[in-house]
């Protein structure tokens, strides 16, 4: 059904999920990040009922393995879900319920984990963790290339995904750190051209204000909020 991928990048202090399914408006679900930690939720028993509590817990200075651990023991539908993360520390936490679909697993590396369910195999899984740690660039860049590395080994067994999302938390407010594709056919390369978008707006963004306000904008215009 779902496949994604969490990671850091510890030099940017940058932190977030990159996400696929053929499940609708996946990144209204699954993903959420807060201040130093980004987690997912997915396959039967998902939501903010999981990624809520953990980003509040590890926001409030409970560990991010602690905080995984004790949502999952208060939530009935535990063994039907999959939950994976990582904080800006480097602290990992993956978890695969009993009930979740074959293929069903996950895994972890320097700075990322990784999990999916109904998948074509174990290879989606190896695939996503292996591009990002052998790619270049931006966190965001790094999360679609293992994203369409996953798709590229098979994705999920049923065929077309309905919805792909990225979501990221960094030092500076960014549009492209909250995007959503809810297209079916391809959602993966809708997501990738609005990221390319958003990082083309973020630029002109701050050249225009430059242009009318000169050398000392406002620090508002260059910090508009993004709700994550």
């Amino acid at each position: 059904m779902t496949f994604s991928i969490v990671g850091r990048d510890p030099d940017s202090r940058t932190i977030g999920v990159a996400i696929a399914s053929v499940f609708p408006a996946v990144g209204a679900v699954c993903p959420y990040v807060g201040d130093g930690v980004a987690v997912s939720s997915q396959s039967w028993d998902s939501g903010y009922s999981y990624g809520g509590p953990i980003t509040n817990m590890v926001e409030n200075d409970i560990s991010f393995p602690t905080a995984c651990e004790t949502v999952l023991s208060e939530r009935d539908g535990a063994a039907g879900t999959q939950l994976h993360g990582i904080d800006m520390d480097g602290n990992s936490f993956v978890y695969t319920g009993e009930k979740s679909k074959e293929w069903a697993g996950h895994s972890t590396g320097p700075n990322h984990t990784v999990a999916g369910n109904l998948l074509v195999g174990e290879d989606v899984i190896e695939a996503m963790g292996k591009t990002f740690e052998q790619t270049d660039g931006r966190l965001e860049e790094r999360l679609l290339a293992a994203l369409e590395a996953g798709e590229s080994e098979g994705g999920d067994k049923r065929g077309d995904n309905l919805s792909a999302a990225l979501l990221t938390y960094g030092p500076e407010p960014k549009l492209s750190r909250n995007l959503r594709v809810d297209d079916p056919g391809n959602p993966i390369d809708g997501l990738h051209r609005a990221y390319e978008a958003a990082v083309e707006t973020d630029r002109a963004n701050e050249d225009s204000d430059n242009e009318a306000w000169g050398e000392n904008p406002p620090d508002s215009l260059n910090t508009y909020e993004i709700k994550y």
